[in-house]
């Protein structure tokens, strides 16, 4: 008997769940987007893919190279169907311990057979961008295998091969509501009508906190602005430019301009500047950044790399992330028999979701639990204040 099975959210994280559980047969997918397949917060991604930043810890190293091995063989077998551009990765290290983190990412990148390198002589780092301003940097590390992807791209990739295989994808399709019979979830409640359902998958991202009302739940889950500027440098790149990562912001090209972004790592919860709890539906597709981040972002390039500040704005705009108090994701069952939560995964869900589909897909399938999603669990927020301060410190001493 085939298990029916809806999955909400058509970004690149419930695209690639819907992915996952098509390739079982006996998995019946709907796949529900209220839009688009890939808009939302995941078209306002960056998409970067970096094997050496310090976007997911080194616990989770598996899932970094799983995904990016997924990304890249869809690319190989399917040229453009995840938009990558094999720009390569600067890593600058300005202190002590963000030079340990490089190094052992170098070592775990070139342990799984990429190419990465540490360099502390200044005249090799001036050959990648010959502009920085290295005073007192330690060194840098320097990946040429990795890049950027195109997250929508990638989000109707993975929905169009979930069709093929069977699964039903329904855009323009707002689910309003979930049924809950008896502790357990019978199905969904959408503006093109009701579906009846064994399982529901959340992997609404910022609206997972209005998702989850639906069946009485409040998740520990605020939202963090990903404020981001296009810049169009004066003289144009006169340069290949690689992704750069600085411990507080990153940038990579866009087309022939700059795309650049605050580290969602450099969020405080507790600072109604930086994480609330809001509305996405409200977000404009364009604008809407607020002062404090040119000023940051201004602070920032005075010191690293001044003549970014010589380009002009040609674009700007704000996502909202979902972030749980220890910035990572949301993943498995939840005290709602048939509800299931794949929320939370901050700034890194173009990273996470190979691995998140693949898992959650498994579990509902077959009642294996990775140790990732063991690891992850909505019930390790039995005191959210207590871990949201210890996450706090922990950001403070990196």
């Amino acid at each position: 008997m085939n298990r029916r099975i809806g999955v909400i959210g058509g970004g690149i994280i419930g695209s690639s769940i819907a992915y996952f559980l098509s390739r079982y047969p006996d998995a019946d997918v709907t796949l529900f987007e209220k839009a688009t397949i890939g808009s939302g917060t995941t078209a306002k991604s960056a998409a970067t893919f970096c094997l050496i930043d310090d976007s997911v810890a080194h616990e989770f190293w598996s899932v970094r190279l799983f995904g990016f091995k997924f990304y890249t063989g869809l690319e190989a077998e399917e040229p453009g169907s995840t938009g990558f551009e094999q720009t390569g990765t600067l890593t600058v290290a300005p202190y002590k311990d963000y030079e340990m983190y490089v190094q052992q990412a170098i070592d775990l990148t070139v342990a799984s057979g990429y190419q990465a390198e540490y360099w502390r002589d200044h005249a090799k780092i001036h050959e990648i961008i010959p502009d920085l301003n290295l005073d007192g940097v330690l060194g840098a590390g320097w990946c040429p295998d990795d890049g950027f992807f195109d997250a929508t791209m990638i989000s109707n990739t993975l929905a169009g091969r979930a069709t093929a295989a069977g699964a039903r994808v329904m855009i323009g399709t707002k689910v309003e509501g979930i049924t809950v019979v008896d502790g357990k979830v019978v199905g969904v409640t959408t503006d093109k009508g009701d579906f009846d359902l064994d399982v529901v998958i959340d992997a609404t991202g910022p609206w997972a906190r209005t998702t989850a009302r639906y069946v009485g739940l409040d998740l520990p889950l605020w939202h963090t602005k990903a404020e981001v500027f296009i810049l169009v440098p004066a003289a144009g790149l006169e340069y290949p430019f690689p992704i750069l990562k600085y411990p507080r912001f990153y940038a990579r090209k866009d087309k022939d301009n700059i795309f650049i972004c605050k580290a969602h790592m450099t969020m405080d919860l507790n600072d109604t500047t930086h994480a609330g709890i809001w509305d996405p539906d409200d977000l404009p597709m364009s604008g809407g950044t607020d002062a404090y981040f040119w000023e940051f972002l201004t602070e920032e390039l005075l010191q690293v790399y001044p003549r970014l500040l010589e380009s002009s704005i040609g674009n700007e705009w704000v996502g909202y992330r979902a972030e749980p108090a220890d910035f990572l994701p949301i993943l498995g069952d939840t005290p709602v028999d048939g509800y299931l939560l794949a929320a939370g995964a901050g700034g890194n869900g173009v990273i996470e979701a190979p691995t998140i589909g693949r898992d959650m897909a498994r579990f509902v399938m077959t009642g294996e639990k990775s140790w990732y999603l063991e690891r992850l669990p909505l019930s390790r927020f039995t005191d959210v204040n207590k871990v949201k301060a210890e996450a706090q410190a922990s950001k403070l001493q990196r």
